[in-house]
């Protein structure tokens, strides 16, 4: 029998393991559904198609329908194409990818590392039946012009939570003032809200740009610095001092 044709207004999300956990699971979808949007509003701006969610039966296997909301079935197919062209384009190491914006190429990294880590229980990630293979986390390091990688520690003021995807927070770094985007896991989360607004220091591996200035951190660990009013004060280290020696 001939393999179906996939619709020309749906894109799939695949997945596939022996012990997929619902936090990876849910991770996978938000991202996949945050990639292709970005590629949507690339392609036509924002709020002109509508994703329409279906399950494919026998497999984990997420459909996205697209539904024009101020356009018609043009917009619909040059979206669908361009998800599935970028992606392969991506995979084949062809280039930057027409209507990948970073922060696309950035979900599409996040989606590798799911499958590239080899213990968070996915074998296979598929997304309208291109995979996402491990190499594409290093060529879109390149193309996001991020090819150095080492480990060590960003200090700054930590704000702008992130819970939409994989969880992640900005530091304004102390040195230069740029926002140095860190990814972290769910067991820090406590300690990052407890740490928003304050001064921290956030180790792990870090990924810089060519002329070195820091782009991201996969965070390891975070060290929190006490408020000034957490400080002892001069009077108080003057008390200390008059008690020892009285």
């Amino acid at each position: 029998m001939a393999k179906k044709a996939p619709a020309q207004d749906t894109v799939e999300l695949y997945l596939d393991g022996p012990e997929i956990t619902a936090d990876v699971f849910t991770r996978s979808v938000r991202t996949f559904f945050d990639l292709i949007k970005d590629v949507s509003a690339e392609v036509g701006g924002r709020r002109t198609l509508e994703w329409i969610v279906s399950l494919k039966p026998g497999s984990i296997g997420i459909c996205a329908t697209a539904k024009p909301v101020k356009s018609d079935g043009v917009l619909v197919r040059r979206t669908i194409r361009a998800i599935t062209r970028g992606i392969q384009t991506v995979e084949k190491r062809r280039g930057r990818p027409e209507h990948f914006s970073d922060s696309a190429l950035q979900r599409l990294f996040q989606l590798g590392s799911i499958v590239g880590s080899g213990d968070q229980g996915v074998s296979v990630i598929r997304i309208a039946d291109q995979s996402i293979s491990p190499v594409s986390i290093a060529y879109v390091d390149e193309l996001l012009g991020t090819p150095a990688k080492s480990y060590g520690t960003i200090e700054g003021k930590l704000f702008a939570l992130n819970t939409k995807g994989r969880l992640t927070f900005s530091i304004a770094e102390t040195l230069t003032g740029k926002d140095v985007k860190c990814y972290f896991s769910d067991d820090l989360f406590d300690e990052v809200v407890g740490a928003i607004r304050r001064r921290v220091a956030a180790y792990g591996l870090i990924r810089y740009k060519k002329n070195g200035q820091p782009v991201s951190v996969e965070i390891e660990k975070l060290t929190v610095f006490p408020d000034r009013s957490e400080l002892p004060q001069f009077r108080d280290i003057i008390g200390l001092l008059g008690e020892r020696h009285g």
